[in-house]
């Protein structure tokens, strides 16, 4: 067997094939859709964070920490433990700043998506 390391793709199968191919036994694909859904739920808690009245060191800490984690959820094999260490940059940035006791529903569940999405990866 011949493994080809090609990069993302966004498909259900791709063949890659300069000339004539011969399949025995079908062609089969994998995806982690967990990684796909991280991402949006990252993008999600980034609008969450986004809409916080944070003082300005905060801000930039909990910014920080959250560029960190889509990073890592976009590199090619996202490391969980670096996202969680870059969840618990955030939650302290925003513990820090008060938002978490005040931030309300909306950011509880945007951080509660992705840290039940990074558990997953582990």
């Amino acid at each position: 067997m011949t493994t080809f390391n090609i990069g993302s793709q966004n498909a259900g199968s791709i063949e890659n094939v300069g000339g004539d191919m011969v399949v025995h036994g079908g062609i089969h694909g994998t995806a982690n859709v967990q990684i796909l859904e991280l991402r949006d739920r990252l993008a999600e808690l980034k609008a969450e964070v986004d809409r916080l009245a944070l003082p300005a060191a905060t801000r930039a800490a909990a910014s920080e920490a959250l560029a960190d984690a889509e990073a890592e959820a976009a590199a090619a094999d996202p490391r969980p433990n670096r996202m969680r260490n870059s969840l618990r940059r955030l939650t302290g940035a925003l513990e820090d700043g008060g938002a978490l006791a005040t931030a309300g529903l909306g950011l509880a569940r945007a951080l509660g998506g992705v840290v039940s999405l990074v558990a997953l990866l582990a």
